[in-house]
């Protein structure tokens, strides 16, 4: 019978300047910065305890006390680590991979359009898929994978509709809103 094994790393590239920094070390010793990566246990810990939330079906992030408050995003690195990849703020769409993938072109012209975002209003509808951050603690973040495309605020509410549409028809296959 085959052994069943996890490759666990004990350290991982430091994001700035690319030293190895055990997974217990919270800053570079060669460049000071954040390493801002969490060992699969803490991850986990960190999700069971909702401090961190799957938003890897994307959605309409809403912000935890107001949308300037940056909210971070962990992806899965390998190794059984995960690493910061970004930050977004409360207002903006995150869109699944598959929307991302199949309607890239389009989702690039609409996050080209920039102005002023005024209220936070959006129609929901029974496909709508909301990321409510307000009740995470103030360092608890979102889980993501790569290729997932962000649309800002003024964007969001803009084209909220064709965005819950993308994103609903991308992750149930065909639903219609």
């Amino acid at each position: 019978m085959q052994e069943f094994a996890i490759d666990i790393a004990a350290e991982s590239p430091c994001n700035e300047c690319g030293t190895i920094v055990p997974l217990d070390v919270s800053s570079c010793p060669s460049c000071q910065g954040n390493t801002h990566r969490l060992g699969f246990d803490t991850f986990f810990a960190d999700l069971d305890h909702m401090r961190m939330m799957d938003a890897r079906h994307g959605g309409l992030v809403l912000g935890r006390g107001g949308p300037e408050d940056d909210i971070p995003m962990y992806l899965y690195a390998g190794k059984g680590f995960f690493e910061l990849a970004g930050l977004m703020q409360g207002g903006e769409y995150l869109l699944s991979r598959a929307a991302s993938i199949s309607h890239g072109a389009l989702l690039e012209e609409i996050n080209s359009e920039k102005g002023e975002a005024k209220d936070e209003s959006h129609a929901f509808s029974a496909f709508s898929s909301v990321i409510n951050t307000n009740f995470m603690p103030e360092f608890g973040g979102l889980w993501i994978r790569r290729q997932q495309f962000i649309v800002n605020r003024f964007a969001t509410q803009k084209h909220f509709a064709t965005l819950e549409k993308i994103n609903a028809e991308a992750n149930w296959g065909g639903a219609k809103g």
